[in-house]
């Protein structure tokens, strides 16, 4: 019978996790076709018009000028999905500093914002803990720029004696549907709920002050 039960989570777990890497997978597809690889098919059609323009100078260095700020753009996608790929931190970085660079470089300027505050004496976290909770947090402000149109996210971590509260909280445009909204995530299995299963910390949804707030909270050992 336990030897059943035992058995019966395994495939649980296992049917859990090839879920949530398929659902990683097809993000990371979707966003290199909808992002990336578009920007880079636009240089095919500049390219095309640099062959035809070769007589005009006027139009090659108009063309030229367009090429150059869409090439930023271009480099703008690879950080950002590098960014996702590799977290920007060191296991010399505190937990703090790793989510301040974290909100400083998933900014994007002129379309959205991100805010980092921090209260309480931060108390000691493990590596492993630290890239879980990293991940965490850059999901969520992933999620409140792409799902909630955010234009200003903030993030805010508060240190008590024994537990660790994070906030991510957003002004996204669908606030009369927070409700459907909270309901969807708390019934998904996704990659913010496994990985805070793994810590053993929880994720909540509310209703903030214009958007989505998500709270996570983690008990210090």
């Amino acid at each position: 019978m336990i030897f059943t039960s035992q058995k019966k989570l395994e495939l649980e777990i296992a049917r859990r996790t090839a879920e949530i890497c398929d659902q990683i997978i097809l993000e990371m597809g979707a966003e290199l076709h909808d992002d990336l690889i578009q920007k880079l098919s636009v240089f095919r059609l500049y390219l095309d018009r640099l062959e035809r323009s070769a007589h005009n100078p006027a139009e090659t260095e108009a063309l030229l000028i367009n090429m150059r700020t869409d090439f930023e753009g271009v480099i703008q996608s690879v950080r950002r999905i590098s960014r996702k790929l590799l977290p920007e931190f060191t296991n010399n970085d505190s937990l703090n500093t790793s989510i301040e660079l974290l909100c400083k470089s998933q900014e994007k300027p002129g379309l959205g914002n991100v805010f980092f505050e921090s209260g309480g004496e931060e108390g000691k976290i493990s590596p492993h803990t630290l890239s879980y909770l990293y991940r965490i947090v850059q999901e969520l402000i992933h999620n409140a720029f792409k799902h909630s149109a955010a234009w200003h996210i903030w993030v805010r971590l508060k240190w008590q004696q024994k537990k660790l509260v994070i906030e991510v909280e957003d002004d996204g445009s669908g606030f009369n549907k927070i409700s459907e909204f909270i309901d969807r995530l708390r019934k998904k299995n996704n990659t913010l709920k496994l990985r805070s299963q793994v810590i053993g910390a929880v994720v909540t949804y509310h209703h903030g002050e214009k958007g989505l707030l998500a709270k996570v909270e983690y008990d210090i050992l």
